[in-house]
């Protein structure tokens, strides 16, 4: 139990080092239960030490002492920001939830696959319906032209023969005539 302890005050001194707070070093009570002692915390930053004053020599004659060296600067602030945490090391993670996440990731990709060929077919099917709907248009202008060209022909056809018919008519009237004129000699008088 001691030694369990020791290894957690180790730990933490040395965390509290590279962090930059505080340590704390406590001492096993037992000498059994010493162990290497935790590694020392990184010095922060070295400071200047402060320069002693001139030696003051004394000559016969009595001059003032020079005047004393201003004080040194205030070391600036230290502002060093802590590493950010380590992450802690992977848990053992059951091989039965990591099938489960491999499973939901193939099939978030065939979904992927899936809307991807499902927005092609779709825009292949609005070309095909523009497509058939200009080729539905050409279609029904033809149409209409095969109508009028139709009526054309057929007013055409009437009017020909309307023509021939008097034609006929006329030379059927004609051979009439003729017919009479050439009697037998048998018909009234």
């Amino acid at each position: 139990m001691t030694r369990m302890s020791v290894k957690m005050v180790s730990l933490v001194a040395l965390a509290a080092g590279t962090i930059g707070g505080c340590a704390v070093r406590m001492h096993s009570r037992s000498p059994s239960a010493a162990g290497p002692p935790p590694p020392a915390p990184a010095p922060v930053a070295a400071q200047p030490a402060p320069q002693p004053p001139p030696p003051v020599y004394r000559s016969r004659e009595a001059n003032p002492p020079p005047p004393a060296p201003p004080p040194p600067a205030p070391p600036p602030a230290r502002t060093t920001e802590a590493p950010p945490p380590q992450p802690p090391p992977p848990v053992h993670v059951p091989p039965g939830q990591l099938r489960r996440e491999e499973v939901h990731q193939r099939n978030a990709e065939r979904k992927a696959e899936h809307q991807a060929d499902k927005a092609e077919r779709q825009a292949d099917k609005a070309e095909r319906k523009e497509d058939k709907a200009e080729r539905k248009e050409d279609k029904a202008d033809r149409k209409d032209d095969k109508r009028e060209e139709k009526a054309d022909r057929k007013d055409d056809k009437k009017d020909d023969k309307a023509d021939r018919k008097a034609e006929h008519m006329a030379e059927k009237a004609d051979r009439k005539d003729d017919k009479k004129d050439q009697g037998r000699g048998r018909g009234k008088k």
